[in-house]
Order: C-alpha cells, then structure tokens, then sequence
C-alpha cells in the first residue's frame, strides 16, 4: 500500500536552481541583466531561450547564456522546460487514457472476483469533512470578464486529458508532468481551504480578480499554469497561495485594500510562492493508477489518495499555523514587486496596504504566518527601489465599485 502511493506522487523539496541544471526563459519581460536587479541595463532574451547558472543572490541568478553572462530575475526563468498550460475542458478520449481506463477496470474486477475491497486497500478520499470540490469547481468555472464576450473557439487540433476526476484540456504540445502533479495537489488543498471558509460566489467580482492575476502571471515564468483567484468569508486579514496557481483573498482583506495597485500587489505576493516554487515541486506517475483511483471513487466525487492526504496534511498546518520561513514570504514580497511593476502597476501597492493594516485588527492569522509586518515594509522600499517599473497600467481602477459589494 505504501510503495503504490508513494509510486503514484512524490514531492520533490525546493532547491536552488544551480542544483537543476539549466533553466528556461518563459517570459517576454526577461532580459540579460548587467547586476542583480530590474532597473539595470539589459540585452533582451528570446523564449524557450537556455541559460545555465552560476551563482544566485536573492531573487537572481547569475547566469550564462551562448557568449554572454549576467543576471536574470527568477520571475521570468523557470527550471522546467517549456510545456502547454493546463486548462479546464472535457473529458478525455485519447489513446493512452482509454487504455489506462480499460486496464483499471479489468484490475477492479479481478479484485471484486476475489473478493477484495480495493476502495479500502486505496484509502480513496476527497469526500466528507474534508473537502470542498464542488465549491473550487464553481471558482475554476468563472470566466475571465474579456472571455464573456469571447467565448473559447474550438480546436481541431486539440486532445484532452483526464486527471483522475479532474479535467483538463491539452494541445499537441504535452502539458508537463510535474505542472499536472502541482495542479492535482494544490486542487486538493484549495478544496480542503474552501471546506473552512464558504466560497463568496461573486462572479463579476471573481472575474475581476481573476483578469489582475492573468495580467500579472503574463510577464511571470508560469506559462504551464491558469491562475484562478476566488473570495473567501472571513473578516481575518489574510490571503492563501495553494501549488498550481490557486490563490484566495479573505473578505477581510478585501474591506482592507484601498486601490487596485493595493489589490494587485497582494495577488502578486500569493503568485510569488507559486511562481517561485515554494511549495516544492512535483512528479507524477502514470495515468493508470490515476484511473484506478478514479473508477474507485464515490460517484461524482475526487480522488485524493493517502499519500498525498499526508501532504496536504503538512501543507495546511503551514497555511494555518507555521507560516513559511521567512526568506521565502520577503522573496515572495520582491516578487509582488517585480511582478507589478512590469504589469504596470506602481510597485508601492504592497507596502501600502502592510502600511494600513500594521496597526488594524483582525490581522491575527496574518501576524502569526508571516514575518513583522515593519520588517516587511523595510524590505520592500528597497525592493521598490530597485524596480524597473513599466508604463503605469492605463485601465480603470474599478477595486471601489467591487469593495462596495461587500457585506459589512
């Protein structure tokens, strides 16, 4: 039993990414830095570009490239290779998931002809007390406000691929596996956070949310991912990045934040950990045991396997409790700043809302998971100002007309 679910997911610690070998441009903002931070001069790089590194200092890393040498923000490389962006869609047909099912079933019907209970034997979960799958399937099913007006097109050139009772679309180009383990483990996690807090069911303001963070994740590294931002009901002040691009906003928070820049640089900060890898990184193993824990699941329900209930297990305790080390929550707050900077937002949105709530109730969670919020802001004044910030974004700042909607 152990040895199945360890061979069905295992999750790989973070490393630097001198340990990776070489790593990928995935962002059309990356540039051949002359030192260590955005506002140096720059030689452009191309996507799919190879560079290898040599050292790293905060949110760089030094790197060669062809006859060139200099540095590159992390927010724009990544050490997995170029892959397809998963996306929701239907339910799969392709040869290899139509074998795989095809032999799952023939194994639960010889363990049914023995008289095993293989749903036992599995430890097939993610029904209960545990999770809310229903209410992450309604935050996955909220269209962006410019996909209103344009609904997706079908493509003659495009497969589907089922993971386990989660569905995605694919292209030709294979989504990687290490992007399909992320998403399947931080789905779980979100699901578990929306069983503590009922999900604010908003579409506009969802919506809303999430065009800041598809604006934000375009100039990051993570072209593998659709980043879904949803609105949680508590008045504590806080905010929660699940693996695969899951990010959530309290109310409270939400009451908190008085501009878009604000708003932005609070998402940018959750995107960090997951554009920066913080939470580890992930393999999978074959569709098989996927299916099979599929066809062993209640009906209508999701799979979430003991292994990875382990997992989610650790992870929550540190959404909750723990907080992650403080190196990791100041990189994540470089990174809200270089990530709205380039999407042309002013850097300073951050710092301003850690400014407002230094001394503001309610921040209980918040303080006990994240570093003092002065150091913060002392950090993140330098951050600023060694950012290069782009053009000032030139859209309407619409945040006041969502906050309004907000119950009191």
């Amino acid at each position: 039993m152990r040895a199945l679910s360890h061979t069905f997911l295992f999750l790989f610690l973070a490393q630097t990414l001198i340990a990776k070998g070489n790593v990928y441009v995935q962002s059309t903002k990356a540039k051949l830095l002359s030192q260590p931070k955005l506002s140096a001069d720059g030689f452009p790089l191309q996507m799919g570009d190879v560079l290898a590194p040599v050292s790293e200092q905060g949110l760089f890393v030094q790197v060669r490239a062809e006859n060139r040498s200099g540095w590159v923000s992390k927010l724009f490389v990544s050490p997995l290779p170029p892959g397809n962006q998963i996306k929701l869609g239907v339910t799969s047909n392709s040869s290899e998931a139509v074998v795989a099912r095809q032999r799952a079933s023939d194994f639960t019907k010889t363990a049914a002809a023995r008289g095993l209970s293989e749903t036992q034997k599995m430890r097939v979960r993610g029904e209960g007390d545990l999770y809310d799958f229903e209410s992450l399937r309604w935050v996955e099913s909220v269209p962006f406000p410019e996909q209103l007006s344009q609904p997706n097109q079908p493509n003659s050139k495009t497969e589907n691929l089922n993971i386990g009772n989660s569905v995605y679309s694919n292209s030709e180009l294979d989504i990687l596996a290490e992007t399909k383990a992320e998403v399947k483990v931080g789905r779980s996690l979100a699901a578990r956070l929306l069983k503590k807090y009922p999900v604010v069911k908003d579409a506009e303001l969802t919506g809303y949310l999430n065009t800041i963070a598809s604006r934000l994740a375009s100039v990051s590294s993570r072209k593998d991912l659709s980043f879904r931002v949803g609105v949680i009901e508590s008045q504590e002040v806080n905010a929660f990045a699940c693996p695969g691009g899951f990010v959530f906003l309290t109310t409270g928070t939400l009451k908190k934040i008085q501009t878009e820049s604000e708003l932005a640089g609070i998402i940018g900060h959750e995107m960090g950990h997951i554009v920066l890898f913080h939470n580890g990184e992930f393999k999978q193993s074959n569709l098989f045991l996927d299916i099979l824990s599929g066809l062993l699941s209640p009906p209508g329900g999701e799979v979430v396997n003991a292994a990875t209930s382990a997992l989610l297990d650790e992870m929550e305790k540190q959404l909750f409790e723990t907080g992650r080390d403080m190196k990791l929550e100041l990189e994540a707050d470089e990174a809200a700043v270089g990530l709205t900077s380039q999407a042309g937002y002013s850097p300073v949105g951050l710092s301003n809302f850690l400014n407002t709530i230094s001394k503001a109730e309610g921040t209980e969670s918040l303080k006990k998971t994240h570093p003092d919020t002065t150091i913060r802001i002392a950090k993140l004044v330098y951050f600023e100002s060694i950012s290069s910030p782009e053009n000032s974004f030139s859209g309407k700042d619409r945040f006041s007309e969502f906050k309004s909607r907000l119950k009191p």
